[in-house]
């Protein structure tokens, strides 16, 4: 995929260059190496494979696409922590492990990834587009604005197995992970990715049940640092 020049992800055909307009106006030729995208239901999230604690999903909202692909991630009205999580991916021991996701308020402003195997937790306010509390030794972790109000956020720790997990829970403010929440309100997700890397690369869509691989780009012919 690309960000194209209306500021919508879109998907390029191999072997057509893809120019990214993530930076604005002037685009860049967007080069990067071997990635694969580890989670299977990628935009799905009303997949078993995604488990739903004290929270439901609702879909037919506009994504970052700008189809009706995204979900809505609604809390209950229980006092609990409010998540999904898929659990269980395959991935090496010891490398690190990139989580990412397009995420927009819907009433709450607040989220966090949480690792659960480690205990490392970023908070990330999605109204501001800032950066809240950091529990745990992340590798790195970030927040970038998207059009239409989204943000992708996205965490990196090292794998300490070969089975990860990779959990979105709500919060209603920085680092609270227990409330008592009212029953409609949440926030908006799509495009989850989990990826051996060490950060984030453009996303990469899995809508048939199992992993996807972007090859590394190459360009010929493209000239000298002159």
């Amino acid at each position: 995929t690309r960000v194209n020049e209306n500021g919508l992800i879109e998907e390029v055909a191999s072997n057509v260059p893809r120019l990214d307009y993530s930076d604005g106006g002037c685009p860049s030729l967007l080069l990067e190496p071997t990635a694969t995208n580890l989670i299977t239901y990628s935009e799905d999230f009303n997949n078993v494979s995604w488990i739903k604690s004290n929270s439901s999903v609702v879909s037919g909202f506009t994504s970052p696409s700008g189809d009706v692909s995204a979900f809505k991630l609604v809390e209950n009205s229980t006092t609990s922590s409010h998540y999904t999580e898929v659990s269980g991916v395959t991935v090496l021991s010891g490398v690190g492990i990139e989580r990412s996701i397009f995420v927009k308020p819907n009433g709450r402003n607040w989220v966090k990834i949480y690792n659960t195997l480690v205990g490392d937790r970023v908070n990330f306010n999605i109204s501001t587009g800032e950066v809240g509390t950091v529990e745990g030794t992340p590798n790195s972790y970030g927040i970038e604005a998207y059009a239409d109000g989204w943000y992708r956020i996205y965490s990196n720790v090292t794998s300490i197995n070969t089975s990860e997990v990779f959990r979105i829970e709500i919060a209603s403010s920085d680092n609270v992970t227990n409330y008592l929440g009212d029953g409609t309100s949440g926030i908006y997700i799509y495009g989850a990715q989990l990826e051996e890397n060490s950060y984030a690369t453009s996303y990469i869509p899995t809508l048939t049940g199992t992993t996807q691989t972007r090859v590394a780009d190459t360009a010929s012919g493209s000239g000298n640092s002159t």
